[in-house]
C-alpha cells in the first residue's frame, strides 16, 4: 500500500531522534519532501512523527523501527519504506553512539565496542547498499553522512566511538568516488562541536548553569552548533549544483575551537 499517493521525492532520516535527525527532516519536508524515520525506540519516532504531521500535513512522516546493529532490520525497514514510500532520492545516516563520559580501553567491553561500531559504520554500509540501486537507476541521488571531531581524531576515552566515525568517513570517501561520476552526491558532515540537545549539549549547559557562566548561556548559539542551522546546511548539500559538489564540510560554532580538534 502506498502512503505517498502524491509521489513526493524521498528522505530517509536514518538515526532520527530530537536534534540533528528530527531538524533535518523538518527542513526537508517543509521543501516537499515526505520523511522516512529510522530509529531503535518507538515512542521517539511516534512523538516525532505525529509532530512532523501536524505542521506539514498529515502522511508527511513515518516511522520505522529499526535496529542498525542488525542488517536484516535495516534490510526489512527500507524495503517497507520503499513499498510504502517509494525509492529513496536522500539518504541521511545521522546514527551515533557514543558514551557522555568516556572509558578508557582496558574498561571498554568488546559488547559496547562492537555495538557502537555496528551503529556507527555498519548500519550506514547497509542502509547505503538499500539505496544506491534505485538512484543508479535514477541517476542521481544525495547520501549525507553525519560525522564528528572523532572521525578525525582519536581521544582519550572515546574507543568505542572513534573508530566507527572514523571508517564512516572512509566509507562516504569510497561511496563518492565509486558513484560520484554515476550522479551520487555523497557528502560528510563533521559535527566539530557538542550539539545543542538533550545528551552532550545538555551537560554542557547544566555544567555552565553550576558555574555560573551567565555569557555563555545568554549566548549559546556562539558555544552550541543549533540542530534546525545544520539542517539548513543539509539542505544545501542536497541542492549544490553539480559543478560544485562538496564532499566533505565542517562546522562548529564561532567560539568553539577549531585547531585544537583537527
Amino acid at each position: 500500500m502506498s502512503y505517498n499517493p502524491g509521489k513526493k521525492p524521498v528522505i530517509a532520516v536514518v538515526g532520527a531522534g530530537p536534534g540533528i535527525g528530527e531538524a533535518v527532516a523538518r527542513r526537508f519536508t517543509s521543501e516537499g519532501f515526505v520523511v522516512a524515520l529510522l530509529a531503535r525506540t518507538e515512542d521517539k519516532l511516534r512523538t516525532m512523527a505525529e509532530g512532523i504531521d501536524a505542521d506539514f500535513g498529515q502522511g508527511t512522516a513515518r516511522y520505522y523501527i529499526t535496529d542498525l546493529r542488525v542488517e536484516d532490520s535495516v534490510i526489512s525497514s527500507f524495503r517497507a519504506i520503499r513499498a510504502e514510500l517509494g525509492a529513496v532520492h536522500v539518504l541521511v545516516y545521522n546514527a551515533g553512539a557514543r558514551r557522555v563520559n568516556g572509558r578508557l580501553i582496558l574498561d571498554t567491553t568488546t559488547e559496547e565496542f562492537e555495538g557502537f561500531t555496528k551503529i556507527n559504520l555498519f548500519g550506514a554500509f547497509w542502509s547505503t547498499k538499500c539505496v544506491l540501486p534505485d538512484m543508479l537507476a535514477r541517476g542521481q541521488g544525495t547520501i549525507i553522512y553525519t560525522g564528528a571531531t572523532g572521525s578525525l581524531r582519536g581521544s582519550p576515552g572515546l574507543s568505542s566511538f572513534s573508530p566507527g566515525k572514523f571508517g564512516l568517513r572512509s566509507l562516504a570517501q569510497i561511496v563518492a568516488r565509486e558513484y560520484q561520476d554515476q550522479g551520487i552526491h555523497a557528502a560528510h558532515v563533521i559535527v566539530d562541536s557538542p550539539v545543542d540537545g538533550k545528551l552532550i549539549g545538555g551537560v554542557r549547559r547544566r555544567q555552565w548553569q553550576r558555574e555560573g557562566a551567565v555569557e555563555k548561556l545568554e549566548n549559546i548559539e556562539a558555544y552550541l552548533l543549533q540542530p534546525t542551522d545544520l539542517a539548513h546546511i543539509y539542505w544545501f548539500l542536497h541542492t549544490q549544483p553539480r559543478s560544485t559538489w562538496t564532499h566533505e564540510l565542517d562546522v562548529r560554532p564561532q567560539k568553539e575551537g577549531m585547531f585544537s580538534k583537527l
